[in-house]
């Protein structure tokens, strides 16, 4: 892609091997306080909940109440280009590839993946916005949240060590390979991100040269979002396994990594509410000092947690 050199060196660097996932949770906390200057704090559920109304609406359904567009909703962009941007950088990194897995576990993700849906709408909250925001906004039911992630977590993994003992099968079959990763016929994967990479800043020069505040936000969050993927996709950065290793290797890396990431978001988020800075249009302090707290404490919180728990470590993530 470039010529031995400087800049190929530095290409090298970010996409040649992943990087620390410490040094992914710095950048990941770096930029959440940046989203909390702009508009709001990093979440994800809520961007899923517009982008199924419209879905739904789409399809005919108009019982589940009228959804922003999509292209109007931080939160739905922030996920598909946060997909998008994780997308760019396996290609740079020639580390794409489409996997087909056995169909136990295609099961098991999309009952993990349901439960994650219904503890999150139970406890007001995910691993990113109720836990990753939620803590370092110094949210009460964040800290009910978490513990509710970690008895899930506990329970889950219970069952899976008990079912790779009594029901070894489950888990077993064929899977396999549609697209590998590996190999000499990688080089278009390169090409290709670099041609997404025009287009996602297309997007954000689209949105943001029209002049309102609000597309200069949804700019800002398309970016953001390309920058989030891409940290995601090279440190590896996972809040699931951050509950689940303490239970089952006793491994440090991803706690580690979780708890320098929720301290610098910590500070970043106590002087920018204490300060009374980014408000994005709001007037009032306290709208200011509740970003990222809800009204999740505490029995609501425990229970969404769990709920949401089990499905994180049956899914896998």
């Amino acid at each position: 892609m470039f010529k031995k050199g400087v800049l190929r060196d530095l290409f090298d660097s970010l996409f040649g091997k992943s990087w620390p996932m410490w040094i992914g949770g710095i950048l990941l906390a770096l930029l959440n306080i940046l989203l909390f200057v702009i508009k709001y704090p990093w979440g994800a559920s809520g961007g899923y909940v517009n982008i199924g109304q419209n879905l739904f609406q789409s399809l005919g359904a108009k019982s589940i109440g009228t959804g922003t567009p999509i292209s109007l909703h931080t939160v739905a962009l922030l996920n598909i280009f946060i997909i998008l941007g994780a997308f760019i950088s396996s290609l740079f990194s020639r580390e794409f590839s489409i996997k087909v897995a056995p169909v136990g576990e295609l099961v098991k993700g999309l009952i993990g993946g349901a439960l994650m849906g219904i503890g999150a709408t139970v406890g007001i909250g995910c691993t990113t916005g109720g836990f990753f925001s939620g803590v370092p906004a110094l949210s009460g039911g964040a800290l009910f949240l978490s513990l509710g992630f970690m008895v899930g977590t506990f329970v889950a993994l219970k069952y899976l060590l008990w079912e790779m003992e009594a029901l070894p099968n489950v888990s077993m079959g064929k899977s396999c390979t549609l697209i590998p990763g590996t190999g000499k016929k990688t080089g278009w994967q390169r090409w290709l991100g670099w041609i997404l990479i025009i287009v996602v800043l297309f997007i954000v020069s689209n949105y943001t040269v029209k002049g309102t505040a609000l597309s200069k936000i949804l700019g800002w969050h398309v970016l953001i979002a390309l920058l989030l993927g891409i940290i995601l996709q090279r440190s590896r950065y996972c809040i699931v396994r951050a509950f689940r290793e303490p239970f089952m290797t006793g491994e440090a890396t991803a706690p580690v990594a979780i708890i320098i990431s929720i301290l610098v978001v910590l500070i970043g988020f106590t002087v920018l509410k204490f300060f009374g800075v980014g408000n994005a249009g709001e007037t009032a302090v306290r709208a200011i000092e509740m970003k990222s707290v809800y009204a999740n404490f505490w029995l609501r919180a425990l229970l969404g947690g769990f709920i949401f728990g089990l499905g994180m470590t049956l899914a896998g993530g």
